[in-house]
């Protein structure tokens, strides 16, 4: 019998995600990397010609029309984890990716809203001079929860 509690899993996701093409590299860097869902909030994702895996198809997909119905439907024991360059966030390279939880990014342009950094469990970010594309960021974020290090 499957234990939400003890087996590990992932979802990654965008807040007003700016451009389709991204999503469609980040869905496809989500599906090779073990992402159990999918999701975007506010912006909804469109078919593009870079997700050539179809990862919509392939692993569950959720739209939210808000982060607040999105939060109501956080899968029971999953921490969300947000990327985003801030002074709070610990460094992707110690951090202790949980065992359950969903990574949020926000837009290239804005980042995460103040709104969801308030409710993350973690805030993470990793050295970089500046800021990177959101599909390249959550790829780096999946390939490090990847890497054999310790879960919380």
């Amino acid at each position: 019998m499957n234990d939400n509690f003890i087996n590990e899993y992932f979802g990654i996701g965008i807040q007003n995600g700016k451009t389709p093409e991204n999503l469609g590299v980040l869905w496809r860097s989500a599906q090779n990397l073990g992402a159990t869902f999918i999701f975007t909030i506010g912006n909804r994702y469109a078919k593009q010609a870079c997700d050539t895996h179809d990862a919509v198809k392939a692993i569950p997909y959720f739209h939210y029309d808000t982060f607040e119905a999105f939060f109501e439907n956080l899968p029971k024991g999953a921490r969300l984890v947000g990327v985003e360059l801030s002074e709070k966030a610990s460094d992707l390279e110690t951090f202790e990716h949980p065992r359950r939880c969903v990574y949020v990014l926000g837009a290239e342009d804005h980042g995460l809203s103040k709104k969801v950094m308030e409710k993350c469990h973690h805030l993470v970010k990793f050295k970089s001079e500046k800021s990177l594309n959101v599909a390249v960021a959550g790829t780096i974020v999946m390939y490090d929860r990847n890497l054999s290090k310790p879960r919380s």
